[in-house]
């Protein structure tokens, strides 16, 4: 009595209590993933919360390609080191997108951009005009994100137009005159810090939208031989 015919079977209570608890979490499951109209935003639930923050976050996109601490023309910018450092790694290029969905866009007027090599942490500040003084970083294109249909003349590929500035060189600037990124674009960045990075030193790229802390956009290492140019390979 109290036990169901099949013999090492649970028992009655016990078949209840399993039934209370598939139910419960069922329930629980529903209200994070699927809130009622009305109740708030899904970005109140638990699910909401990873994806409102990865949602922000950023992805490599291609290759990184990185070059020598020696002043000249690079991807598009002139970069110029306070001391040229031939043997040592000085600059890189990547270009990044967003990670998940349309959630809005990422001002990278207001982001932070560190770089973290040898036990030494730079946040780099951002510039807009050409030539590139180390350091710094800037946006050298912005691209649409190629559409599964058709490509119309509104997706194609396209580079930001020219700006005036002040430097030897037209400043970079957006479509829009804010450097926003959109979930259906990307940026290509050109980043360089203020101290070059020898070989086999691991270092770490990371871009934080404003009250946000994310992991790292790129982790790479310097290659054993540094050359002008030089592909790298994310970690």
């Amino acid at each position: 009595m109290g036990r169901i015919p099949d013999e090492g079977g649970l028992t009655i209570i016990q078949l209840v209590v399993a039934i209370l608890l598939l139910v419960l979490i069922t329930h629980i499951l529903i209200m994070v993933f699927f809130p009622a109209p009305g109740k708030g935003n899904p970005s109140e639930g638990m699910i909401g919360t990873f994806v409102g923050e990865s949602g922000y976050a950023l992805r490599p996109v291609g290759p990184v390609t990185a070059f020598s601490a020696v002043d000249g023309d690079r991807s598009d910018v002139t970069i110029q080191y306070p001391k040229q450092d031939p043997d040592n790694l000085g600059a890189v290029q990547m270009t990044v997108g967003l990670f998940i969905g349309d959630m809005g866009g990422v001002d990278f007027d207001k982001v932070g951009l560190y770089w973290v090599g040898g036990g030494v942490v730079e946040k780099i500040p951002h510039k807009t005009v050409q030539p590139l003084v180390c350091p710094g970083w800037m946006i050298t294109n912005r691209f649409d994100v190629p559409s599964p249909a058709p490509a119309a003349s509104g997706k194609l590929p396209r580079n930001i137009p020219a700006a005036k500035g002040n430097g030897s060189k037209p400043a970079v600037a957006s479509l829009t005159g804010a450097d926003i990124l959109y979930p259906e674009e990307q940026f290509e960045l050109v980043i360089c810090p203020a101290n070059t990075t020898p070989p086999y030193q691991q270092f770490t790229i990371t871009v934080n939208p404003p009250g946000s802390a994310q992991p790292p956009v790129a982790v790479l290492t310097a290659p054993p031989m540094v050359q002008p140019v030089i592909p790298l390979g994310l970690e």
